[in-house]
């Protein structure tokens, strides 16, 4: 009885976290190491919102299906900037988003864009 116990909890948790998928691709051959997680990361929507210059690092993609939830970009915002300090970004430029049905009550979302480290002068 224990066993199947602890099969349901496993199975419950499965379908709660659902699949994230989370990548950054780099862009060029330059390597970035990760940034600290006190490290802050700007969310922009625009590269004319960056006022400081900036380098790209990579390509971020990132789906969540939003297992029994409703997902909004702020939702899934600390894991996208969690992906960005691992690639060395401190920035990320959001360049699309777009709504992943996943069930009848679930409503994920999808996050395409750059991962940017802003230096200053």
């Amino acid at each position: 009885m224990k066993q199947w116990i602890k099969y349901l909890a496993l199975l419950a948790l499965v379908a709660l976290t659902g699949c994230v998928s989370a990548s950054v691709m780099p862009s060029g051959s330059k390597k970035f190491p990760p940034l600290p997680e006190t490290t802050p990361v700007n969310i922009y929507y625009s590269e004319n919102e960056v006022h400081t210059p900036f380098e790209v690092v990579g390509i971020i993609s990132y789906t969540n299906p939003g297992k029994y939830q409703i997902l909004s970009l702020g939702d899934v915002a600390e894991d996208l900037r969690r992906q960005a300090r691992k690639a060395g970004g401190n920035g990320i430029v959001v360049q699309q988003t777009r709504t992943v049905k996943s069930g009848i009550f679930s409503t994920g979302i999808g996050v395409e864009g750059k991962v940017i480290l802003t230096t200053q002068n």
